[in-house]
């Protein structure tokens, strides 16, 4: 996750970095909107999705979303399943969303641009954003 943009309260409703108690290994972050609503966790697992993760972050009106969106990189869970009890709890779950693998280290921009448009579609249907302009399954993002 170091590649991931520097996140301030400023940005959002309420940022939270989610950390081992164990060591403070930063997982992920809780992203909490203006306002209450359902918990969305999206789940990568290989380095493209930090870059969906910061193409999210980039979204200007984020802040304005309802509930919460959790995103964790599940590769700094590796050193962690000795000891799960020492992981933040996230609290009640909505939905759970895991992003494709890609095999390789480069970034596969068309499995960015899906895997993005797949975060927002469940977002859009949890009722966490309006929904305008996500791209349906199958949309101009499989181009």
């Amino acid at each position: 996750m170091s590649n991931w943009k520097k996140l301030s309260e400023a940005d959002f409703g309420y940022t939270e970095a989610l950390t081992a108690a164990a060591d403070g290994t930063v997982l992920g972050y809780r992203l909490v909107g203006a306002s209450a609503g359902p918990q969305l966790v999206v789940a990568g697992i290989c380095p493209s999705s930090e870059h969906v993760f910061d193409r999210l972050l980039s979204i200007p009106t984020l802040p304005w979303m309802r509930g919460s969106l959790v995103l964790i990189r599940t590769g700094a869970l590796d050193n962690l399943l000795s000891d799960l009890s020492s992981v933040s709890v996230l609290g009640e779950i909505d939905r759970t969303l895991v992003l494709p693998f890609t095999d390789t280290d480069r970034i596969d921009e068309r499995t960015v641009r899906r895997s993005y448009h797949q975060v927002l579609r469940a977002c859009a249907s949890l009722g966490m954003i309006s929904g305008r302009g996500v791209m349906p399954p199958g949309g101009a993002e499989a181009q």
